[in-house]
């Protein structure tokens, strides 16, 4: 019974062993299967990848040398050509001023006409400050020097005749009020000597000064304008070097605008300017009034100044243009994309390219004119990263 059972087990163990030998074998031979076919889709696609590689290097290089053995060359003929150069800025009045006080006081209420709007003529006044206590000194003053020249004038009669009798009038006329009048005129050093030995010209003098002082409380209009700011209310207090407001005549505009250092070698006083004003569509003529000749700082260009010659514009107003140069005589307009170097451009000159230099003008948008070409030259306005001074085109 005992070696039944053993005899059992034994074939138990031969079964599953045997069983366990052919799985293993049968996975082997099933991967390596796996494998092979998998090597073989891999080396069929590189294959078809490396030929598919190798025909559109082929493409590319046959596009290639056929792009090299054909190159479209262009001739240009010189020409005289007016540039236009483009610009913009803001509308301002020509005459414009900042209104300072130059003396102390009270605005005067009851004279205020000082608004935004308000218009006046040349000589009328914009602002009144408050004067009575100055115009009584001048009084004063004006009253002493009356009395000296009459305690003066038995000497002057006594000593110059012709001069006392002049100064005689002159006291006859003597007005406190309004500006003193020019005293009378000396023949000679001595009867001059004697009027400043008396201190007569010194009080003179500073009665003029008084009056130029006095006059200054009273801002008046230097032309025919509109103010455009206001900056003080009536009844208030003023001081010495205090901004009141901003004066323009608004007849007189001009635009202030900058252009580069090349585009201003081409722009002269007097070059006719067409101007668009964006708020209304119009457009205006205009004229170069006068150019810098320094750098602006700010952006590194030169400022120009456009007087606008008719239209209705007002100040603080935008707008844009293009000012009309001179004519150009016998100048090329090329691609501005076939300049190298910003200076250099490749011409078709006995089957080769050759790099020449140019005198770039000015550049317009994306043409630019030049000098330094012929007229049989035959311009590659189509430039490659191959091209090379030199290169032998078939």
């Amino acid at each position: 019974m005992y070696n039944f059972f053993k005899i059992k087990l034994y074939k138990s163990l031969f079964t599953n062993s045997f069983f366990i030998y052919l799985h293993a074998k049968l996975l082997k031979m099933f991967n390596k299967q796996k494998l092979l076919i998998s090597g073989f889709i891999l080396l069929v696609g590189s294959s078809v990848f490396f030929q598919n590689f190798k025909n559109k290097e082929s493409v590319e290089s046959k596009d290639q040398l056929k792009e090299k053995s054909i190159i479209n060359c262009v001739q240009k003929q010189s020409k005289n050509i007016s540039p236009k150069i483009d610009f913009s800025g803001r509308i301002k009045s020509s005459r414009k001023i900042n209104i300072v006080s130059e003396v102390n006081g009270i605005s005067k209420v009851n004279y205020s006409n000082f608004e935004v709007g308000k218009k006046f003529k040349s000589g009328e006044v914009l602002i009144y400050i408050e004067d009575s206590d100055i115009d009584l000194e001048l009084k004063s003053i004006k009253s002493q020097f009356l009395s000296l020249l009459v305690r003066v004038l038995p000497e002057i009669k006594m000593d110059f005749p012709s001069l006392g009798n002049a100064f005689q009038s002159y006291i006859n006329n003597f007005k406190l009020s309004g500006r003193i009048d020019v005293l009378p005129t000396t023949n000679n050093s001595k009867e001059r000597n004697f009027l400043s030995s008396r201190q007569i010209l010194e009080n003179f003098y500073r009665i003029q000064s008084l009056e130029n002082k006095l006059n200054k409380y009273k801002i008046k209009a230097p032309f025919d304008g509109v103010i455009t700011k206001a900056l003080i209310d009536p009844g208030a207090n003023v001081i010495v070097g205090q901004p009141l407001g901003e004066f323009i005549d608004p007849t007189k505009y001009e635009i202030s605008t900058s252009v580069s250092i090349n585009e201003s070698l081409l722009i002269n006083s007097g070059d006719k300017v067409q101007i668009d004003i964006e708020d209304s569509g119009d457009v205006i003529s205009g004229m170069i009034n006068r150019k810098g000749v320094h750098i602006n700082e700010l952006t590194q260009s030169i400022d120009l100044f456009i007087d606008i010659l008719d239209g209705e514009v007002k100040d603080g107003m935008y707008a844009t243009g293009k000012i009309i140069c001179d004519t150009l005589n016998n100048v090329y307009q090329i691609p501005r994309a076939s300049i190298l170097n910003n200076n250099q451009i490749f011409i078709l000159k006995d089957n080769s390219l050759k790099l020449t230099n140019l005198d770039v003008l000015i550049n317009q948008n994306d043409m630019a004119l030049v000098k330094g070409l012929n007229n049989n030259d035959c311009i590659v306005e189509k430039n490659r990263n191959y091209f090379y001074d030199g290169m032998t085109i078939n």
